[in-house]
């Protein structure tokens, strides 16, 4: 390759700022007068939008999304999923997508920006997926055994175990079990619990994702009975 081509090259791949991705999740707010979610994306990379309900269940868009801004983005989606895609067309520019899920009497709208022009930063972040909550039960709902009224949906600590991303005072656990992936930390005197596998024993509080993780409020205590397969699993916490 000649020095000339190995330049325009160079040039074509330069990127003004760094890309950061994030994995993120909100609960939408349905209410009027609340505000609409955003998804923050960036040119030359794809970004997820998952929808949920309140028990964790995916809900599935009945209707293609509408892209308000089709030169500045292109949104697309799987039918019968619950799941769209948006790609950035260009820098720094903005719009909005309107989803229309089954079952639900509302449109979601979901802001799009690809960049702020003033912002001064050498990175940008995206969120190369967007999970949204939707703060009521869809119609492919999970059974669940707790009642609902434990479901915390508007709580930003529980999200923050949730995400993996606990408050800095959180204290992380030492524990025994043959339950994978769970992490148990320690904030005061509750116990936060994330995992996989459903808890049996009594809790406060908690939180579901899409991807099956819960997260578990609860007074502390050394001994956590969980169901795994069927079967109970204890769990021993070393507490502090």
């Amino acid at each position: 390759m000649s020095r000339a081509a190995d330049a325009a090259s160079r040039g074509r791949a330069y990127q003004p700022r760094v890309t950061l991705p994030r994995i993120s999740t909100l609960t939408v707010n349905l209410s009027p007068g609340a505000s609409v979610p955003i998804l923050r994306t960036a040119a030359d990379q794809t970004s997820s939008v998952t929808f949920a309900d309140s028990t964790g269940a995916p809900w599935k868009l009945g209707a293609p999304p509408f892209n308000s801004n089709n030169k500045g983005f292109q949104v697309s989606y799987i039918p019968g999923s619950a799941m769209m895609a948006v790609q950035a067309l260009r820098r720094y520019d903005t719009g909005n997508v309107t989803v229309y899920l089954e079952g639900l009497a509302v449109p979601v709208v979901v802001n799009l920006t690809s960049g702020e022009p003033d912002n001064s930063s050498s990175t940008q972040i995206m969120d190369s997926r967007l999970d949204l909550r939707l703060p009521q039960r869809g119609p492919d709902a999970k059974p669940m055994a707790q009642p609902e009224s434990k479901i915390v949906l508007y709580n930003t600590v529980l999200q923050a175990f949730l995400d993996g991303m606990p408050p800095l005072e959180a204290k992380r656990l030492r524990t025994n079990g043959n339950l994978a992936s769970t992490t148990v930390w320690q904030l005061g005197d509750e116990l936060y619990i994330r995992s996989r596998s459903e808890i049996r024993d009594e809790f406060e509080q908690t939180l579901s994702s899409l991807d099956g993780t819960h997260l578990w409020k609860l007074p502390l205590t050394p001994y956590v009975n969980f169901s795994v397969m069927g079967r109970t699993e204890p769990l021993t916490i070393h507490l502090e």
